[in-house]
């Protein structure tokens, strides 16, 4: 088994917990927790596909076949999708008649979730993860790796029409973060130096661009800002999971979160959508735009989208075989 990367595992981390928060945005909520939602979508998913690609080419073992490899990804990423959509559509065709439902399905959404995420648009991330996965083995050495790397910027920045179809579009502009990923661990002994930056450097011009894309003076610097978001979140996050790995500060519930980081993606919203449906029937909800109310009412519900996930895949998804397969484990 490969050696964990602890540094990495805390990103993911990091990272699944930002989802959860990002997802919760109800209607009326303050306007701090608007910012805090804006900021996070500055960087999230391009920090989780980063890690992806890092991972991915940190524990590539040579000599794999093709075929086996991408078996193995229809097993632990797409039968999971496949058995969480069928789960969550069938869950809102059954509950819609007598509470609240978000975006109601339709008995044809069985049928389109083989081609779009149908039970929940956050759901792209699986798409575009499995076509990076179907491609990205083909280049087999670190400079056709880079090669890959030059056509994601490509494909990333100059506009073109694609298709939401299997998520196509999101993977367009997705390849980039994952690549990123890929070339930093393939190129890692060369780009060294860039680890003897004290790492509260990087995280300051994280915040510093940041800043500086939400002045309210717009110009020509505040659109390059947000060019540099994604890759300046990165960067933090990272050093920031450094610093937390070589600290004195115990990060074993960040490793639980790290390992369960794939279920709780696939279940948060599911948790997340029954603690709104609780605590909106609570009668301080009647005025949301109170700030410690609504703090307490969203730390309830982005706990339920972490703590819950967390609990079915240690009791049950990893104990149960049918569990097991149903779920990527096996």
């Amino acid at each position: 088994m490969a050696k964990r990367i602890v540094y990495i595992d805390i990103s993911k981390a990091l990272c699944i917990i930002l989802v959860v928060i990002g997802h919760y945005c109800p209607d009326g909520c303050p306007d701090w927790w608007i910012a805090v939602h804006d900021f996070i979508y500055t960087f999230h998913m391009p920090l989780f596909m980063f890690a992806s690609g890092f991972v991915y080419i940190a524990t590539k073992r040579d000599g794999e076949k093709y075929g086996d490899f991408i078996m193995k990804k229809v097993k632990r990423l797409m039968i999971p999708y496949f058995v969480v959509s069928a789960i969550v559509i069938g869950i809102k065709l059954l509950t819609e008649s007598y509470m609240y439902v978000e975006n109601p399905k339709t008995v044809m959404s069985f049928i389109k979730m083989f081609y779009y995420p149908e039970a929940g648009f956050f759901l792209w991330f699986i798409w575009a993860l499995w076509w990076m996965f179907v491609i990205v083995p083909l280049f087999k050495t670190r400079r056709q790796r880079f090669a890959l790397f030059a056509i994601s910027i490509f494909l990333h920045y100059v506009p073109f029409a694609t298709t939401d179809i299997f998520c196509l579009a999101q993977f367009k502009n997705m390849l980039i973060f994952f690549m990123l990923g890929v070339n930093v661990y393939d190129w890692k002994n060369s780009i060294y130096a860039f680890d003897r930056v004290p790492k509260v450097v990087y995280i300051a011009a994280f915040a510093m661009v940041y800043a500086i894309s939400v002045a309210p003076v717009r110009g020509w610097y505040e659109e390059s800002a947000k060019y540099l978001l994604p890759f300046l979140g990165i960067t933090a996050v990272i050093s920031l999971s450094k610093m937390i790995e070589q600290s004195k500060i115990k990060n074993d519930w960040l490793m639980i979160i790290s390992a369960s980081s794939y279920i709780i993606y696939l279940f948060h919203t599911t948790f997340e959508g029954f603690a709104k449906s609780i605590v909106f029937k609570i009668p301080y909800q009647k005025n949301i735009g109170d700030d410690f109310m609504f703090s307490i009412g969203a730390v309830f519900v982005v706990a339920c989208g972490v703590i819950i996930p967390i609990l079915l895949n240690e009791k049950i998804f990893k104990k149960y075989r049918v569990a097991k397969i149903l779920f990527g484990f096996k």
